[in-house]
């Protein structure tokens, strides 16, 4: 199964994340970053999305973290945000891509699949 990690604090928005993904053959996974680095580091992810605000902290910090840890560094991230420097803010963490909040729905499935690591693996 192709797993992505979804961190975002917004219920429903991760609810509609894994709507759209699941028929697409993903397994997505929801967190709000609180325990984002033990569940990449015992589970096979092969994209992270990230909201840039979360009620705790930001997500291009997290996304920082990521990019500088060699266990977590080669994990394409995705930053997904309403703010209007999103394109800003994913260059100076290191993200691979940003989408901004309202998106189209066919350029988010082709972003996915374009970013996502394990395209060769059969679910």
């Amino acid at each position: 199964m192709k797993k992505i990690l979804c961190v975002d604090d917004d219920a429903d928005f991760a609810a509609m994340v894994v709507d759209i993904l699941k028929p697409e053959g993903y397994n997505v996974e929801i967190d709000t970053g609180r325990n984002m680095h033990s569940m990449l580091r015992t589970g096979k992810y092969g994209l992270v999305l990230l909201d840039e605000r979360l009620l705790w902290m930001w997500g291009s910090d997290l996304c920082v973290e990521l990019k500088q840890n060699p266990d977590t560094s080669h994990i394409p991230v995705a930053m997904i945000s309403a703010a209007d420097d999103i394109a800003k803010i994913k260059e100076r963490c290191g993200a691979e891509a940003y989408l901004k909040k309202p998106f189209d729905l066919n350029y988010f499935l082709d972003m996915v699949d374009q970013l996502y690591l394990y395209k060769d693996e059969v679910a």
